[in-house]
């Protein structure tokens, strides 16, 4: 093993573990292999030149992360369904949890050809891992009313599509500018309340206020999309909504006060009921 690129990664881990990071020699490592673009396996075994100018990128990554800017950030990629997608603070970071939202939808729809709307699309995730893993048949908008978002999906659709399928990104308020009905609306809106979250985890401060936040509970955002649910969703069609811990029941009300008919929740590793899911009745 490079015994400089040893002490150089154990020097920025006593930094990051200085800083309250969990996992501080993990972090350091996996920076480091961010920033010079090669495995740790690599480093370990058989090491390598540690030139000033990549020498000096790592310490500026560490610098970063000891200021709790999102790991994520710094490297540019967060995996998400198998999928490397780019992220920066022009987007939410994706969660683990949300690749349950797109599993349901995988698991429940038909292989018939579907419209599907992405609401909130940010990063691109939830629509592009639609498109990659559904049916080729099915046609998927990306909806984000922030042009800076959908400007990071674009760019992740080109680099993780390429001939597999086609989106439609679209600018707009929820569904306000979509005019045809759709049969899956799916949508990992804001949901967090701002009460003491910043400060047990200060990353968040770094990400989109407009995609993490919302007031009335952190359900504002979702309850608007809920109310324009009756007149865009085809009869029988479906919507698939991701919730934080406790919002669900009323979640549902809402669902049920427009005339859905509330379908089984998906609740995540913690059992937090996470995923609420409803459907149009058929001839309405």
């Amino acid at each position: 093993m490079n015994r400089e690129w040893q002490l150089l990664v154990k020097t920025a881990a006593g930094k990051l573990r200085q800083a309250g990071i969990e996992r501080p020699y993990r972090e350091a490592s996996l920076l480091w292999c961010g920033v010079s673009g090669q495995d740790l396996s690599q480093w370990i075994l058989y090491g390598g030149s540690l030139s000033s100018s990549l020498v000096e990128e790592y310490r500026l990554a560490i610098k970063r992360r000891v200021a709790r800017e999102p790991f994520h950030y710094i490297i540019g990629v967060r995996e998400f369904m198998g999928l490397n997608f780019h992220v920066d603070p022009r987007v939410l970071i994706p969660r683990p949890e949300t690749e349950q939202l797109v599993e349901r939808i995988l698991t429940d729809a038909d292989k018939r050809a579907l419209v599907i709307a992405d609401v909130g699309t940010g990063s691109g995730a939830i629509a592009i891992s639609l498109v990659y893993f559904g049916h080729l048949e099915w046609r998927v908008m990306a909806i984000d009313l922030s042009e800076e978002a959908l400007s990071v999906a674009k760019l992740n659709g080109a680099n993780l599509l390429k001939d597999r399928g086609h989106i439609d990104f679209v600018q707009g308020d929820l569904l306000t500018d979509i005019l045809e009905p759709v049969d899956i609306v799916a949508a990992n809106l804001p949901y967090v309340t701002e009460e003491g979250d910043q400060e047990y985890f200060p990353e968040l401060s770094y990400e989109p206020r407009i995609a993490l936040y919302a007031p009335d509970g952190g359900l504002k955002t979702i309850l608007r999309l809920i109310k324009q649910l009756p007149s865009r969703l085809k009869a029988g069609g479906r919507v698939y909504l991701e919730v934080g811990g406790g919002q669900a029941d009323r979640v549902e009300q809402c669902l049920t006060a427009q005339g859905l008919v509330i379908l089984p929740r998906t609740h995540d590793l913690a059992r937090i009921d996470r995923v609420v899911a409803a459907e149009k009745p058929l001839g309405e």
